[in-house]
């Protein structure tokens, strides 16, 4: 399809919509959970779960792709709806059914359309996909405060660069893809958002000279030995392509400026995955944390970007032959796929951190970043770690303390979890861990290992633990800072 940006049209459709409850709510009402996020394969049971109602037809319709009858659609979105649908390339007359042309997927309380399901093979050139797994990683680890300018590269659908749009005053969307351009457009029209401009270019050529507060970025990071999809391809050797979008973000971003950028690094092995990542990350002016949300080996990693092809044994078997010899030629044993956090700020640099996280558990972690970065500021300024002791610092609202006593050994095991953005927990001792479980915001950690009335020994012990686990929970985002800014 080509996407129309049509304001009037948009807003039509957007109103149409509305009215017949067209969202993720509505959604999951008739199909259950994964109904928003329905792929091809899933239409022939979803289908013939749909009851007879004007939302059902929409759904039919826009979501899963199938012929409706026009006068069922009429019905469903009213005449003026329908015609809007048509005038935006969604769908297309066809004598008395209405054929779909393209995707309007609910996402994040937005409404993104983009191409109808890939078919692995015949795929427009430019193929717009719809919102991915990623992009909602993408959406959880972006800080949501309120800023000027905010920069979204390889902005595919523009979902991202809407989102930004929420809490920016202007927005720049930039891809290679003047397909995915027209759908950013025509998604911010349909979003009623005035505030995104398209550019055409490469990464952040199209910005050269340029400052952003925030930059997001879910380009085509997949590393592969194709060039068949503008959306997974970065099309450069290895993990180049990450590479220059890391180093082209920290140099973007304005003081105060944070950064989420999804990529992949390469690694000989998975006992030692992340010197790549934090080479990228040698003498940029930046703060950064490193999170890795899935790996593979390199036939792993082949299977997973060519499932397309799973009813085609003699192609699927060719391509993970050709993408494992691509890593062998490589020297590639493990393949990372993750995101790389960036916070701009003067001063003492803090030595980057990597973790691991689940993907599957991701939920919004802007407020956990921040609170991440700003205790990464603080700590580049201590002299001395032993300044921890006497800082009347609090844990956040969401920290809880879990204990439970072991079956076997009979001993108490306790652990500080963070119910939010990322989920880490932190295991530690138990006297440990009620030393800093006491941490309110007017005690310090010094008196919570005071009031547990160890002899000094034993005290001592305590403090050296404590000190290192109050590290990482600030370093994790566990504890709020008076001044975060």
């Amino acid at each position: 399809m080509e996407a129309v940006a049509d304001r009037t049209a948009a807003a039509t459709v957007r109103e149409a919509l509305e009215d017949v409850g067209y969202g993720e709510r509505g959604i999951v009402k008739l199909l259950g959970d994964d109904g928003p996020g329905a792929d091809a394969a899933d239409v022939p049971v979803l289908e013939r779960r749909l009851p007879d109602s004007p939302l059902a037809t929409v759904v039919r319709l826009l979501l899963l792709q199938r012929p409706v009858r026009e006068a069922d659609a009429t019905r469903a979105l009213g005449a003026d709806g329908v015609d809007a649908i048509v005038a935006l390339g969604l769908a297309a007359h066809d004598g008395e059914q209405l054929e779909p042309r393209g995707r309007i997927m609910p996402a994040e309380g937005l409404l993104l359309a983009c191409d109808p399901f890939p078919s692995g093979s015949g795929d427009p050139p430019g193929y717009v996909a719809a919102y991915t797994p990623t992009a909602s990683w993408c959406s959880a680890l972006t800080p949501r405060r309120e800023v000027e300018r905010a920069l979204d590269v390889g902005t595919g659908n523009g979902a991202q660069a809407l989102l930004a749009a929420r809490h920016a005053r202007q927005v720049v969307a930039t891809d290679v893809n003047p397909r995915a351009l027209a759908f950013t457009s025509l998604n911010a029209a349909l979003n009623g958002f005035d505030n995104v401009e398209t550019r055409l270019g490469n990464l952040f050529a199209p910005v050269a000279g340029e400052s952003f507060d925030l930059i997001t970025c879910n380009a085509p990071y997949v590393i592969s030995p194709e060039a068949k999809w503008q959306y997974r391809d970065g099309g450069l050797p290895a993990d180049e392509f990450s590479a220059r979008v890391v180093k082209g973000a920290a140099a973007a971003l304005a003081d105060d400026g944070y950064a989420t950028l999804l990529v992949s690094w390469l690694a000989e092995s998975e006992d030692d995955p992340d010197g790549r990542v934090l080479q990228w990350l040698e003498g940029i002016d930046c703060d950064a944390w490193v999170l890795g949300l899935e790996g593979a080996d390199p036939l792993e990693h082949a299977s997973t970007w060519n499932d397309h092809l799973v009813d085609d044994h003699p192609a699927l078997g060719e391509a993970l032959d050709d993408w494992t010899a691509y890593f062998r030629d490589l020297r590639v044993g493990w393949i990372s796929e993750g995101a790389v956090l960036l916070h701009r700020r003067p001063g003492r640099r803090h030595p980057p951190r990597v973790d691991s996280a689940s993907a599957d558990e991701l939920e919004r972690a802007g407020e956990q970043i921040e609170r991440a970065f700003a205790a990464h500021a603080f700590l580049a300024e201590l002299d001395s770690e032993d300044e921890l002791l006497d800082e009347p610092l609090a844990l956040a609202d969401d920290v809880s303390l879990e204990s439970r006593l072991d079956p076997h050994s009979r001993e108490r095991e306790t652990r500080l979890l963070l119910d939010e953005g990322t989920y880490p927990d932190l295991e530690c001792a138990p006297a440990v861990a009620d030393a800093l479980a006491s941490l309110d915001g007017s005690s310090t950690l010094r008196e919570g290992i005071e009031r547990l009335g160890l002899p000094p020994k034993a005290a001592a012990v305590v403090r050296a633990e404590a000190l290192d686990a109050l590290r990482d929970l600030l370093e994790l985002g566990f504890v709020e800072l008076e001044d975060e800014s």
